[in-house]
């Protein structure tokens, strides 16, 4: 039997995380774990950031069951940071998982043009607060963590680029 795979998909919002997701469920069979839907759903703010974090916690034991069974998953979450990412990464080692990291980006300008497309009821907020505010707190990944992974796919990798 194939060892199930972890595809991590990271990067600031607008710039692609969920086209890639639905990539990955369509090409590989994966699971997607994205809270964006579940915070939707459940009438809580994108922004709130207690409870986004809380369901990446319960979400992310979720992977790892979903991996010991021999299914893939994709994890969807922003993973602003190295540590958060390795926290992720841990889930599928321990699990006896492939690893596979998803870095999207495009220019700062872009993604706030994508967050005001989109729409919402956070688009001003995100695009104020988080793209920025706070984006230049984003730390990108470097060769010494992409070494840590089975497989990197990054901006240049896109598969659904043109």
């Amino acid at each position: 039997m194939n060892r199930p795979s972890l595809h991590l998909v990271f990067g600031l919002p607008g710039a692609g995380k969920s086209t890639r997701s639905r990539h990955i469920v369509e090409t590989e069979s994966a699971v997607r774990l994205d809270p964006d839907p579940w915070i939707v759903a459940l009438g809580v703010s994108l922004v709130d950031y207690d409870f986004r974090f809380t369901l990446q916690h319960q979400l992310l034991a979720h992977a790892g069951d979903i991996l010991r069974v021999g299914a893939n998953v994709v994890v969807e979450f922003g993973t602003w940071s190295r540590v958060e990412r390795e926290a992720v990464r841990r889930v599928a080692v321990d699990a006896g998982a492939r690893t596979v990291l998803h870095f999207v980006d495009a220019p700062l300008d872009e993604l706030v043009r994508r967050v005001r497309e989109r729409g919402g009821p956070d688009a001003e907020a995100l695009i104020a607060d988080v793209l920025i505010g706070l984006s230049d707190r984003f730390e990108r990944p470097d060769p010494d963590e992409i070494a840590l992974y089975d497989r990197y796919v990054g901006p240049e990798d896109d598969p659904l680029a043109a």
